[in-house]
């Protein structure tokens, strides 16, 4: 996967927890109203199954939002075979100053 593959799964993963995490805490607070306006009717286990799919489904877009933001840059020797990255050439490091002259 390239890099705007995991930017594109950080954000979705972002989205729903950002979705489904207030949803969770509503239908938690207010157990008079239906979960998500009953979108949610078809999963098992009444209203404590629909919660917990809300909750699980916040924890895993949390985590793989979590582990796209996470995940290594390739290293500059791994590039390619000119050394470029991103489409930037390749430098070599500038030489240090070990001068002692003030």
């Amino acid at each position: 996967m390239n890099r705007r593959g995991y930017v594109a799964l950080e954000a979705t993963g972002l989205v729903i927890a950002a979705l489904s995490a207030p949803a969770v805490i509503h239908g938690v607070l207010r157990p008079d109203t239906e979960v998500l306006g009953g979108v949610l009717d078809w999963a098992p286990g009444g209203r404590a199954g629909r919660l917990a799919l809300l909750g699980f489904l916040a924890l895993v877009s949390l985590t793989l939002g979590g582990w796209a933001h996470t995940r290594p840059e390739q290293p500059a020797d791994q590039a390619g075979v000119t050394g470029e990255t991103l489409g930037r050439p390749a430098t070599p490091p500038e030489p240090a100053d070990t001068s002692c002259a003030p």
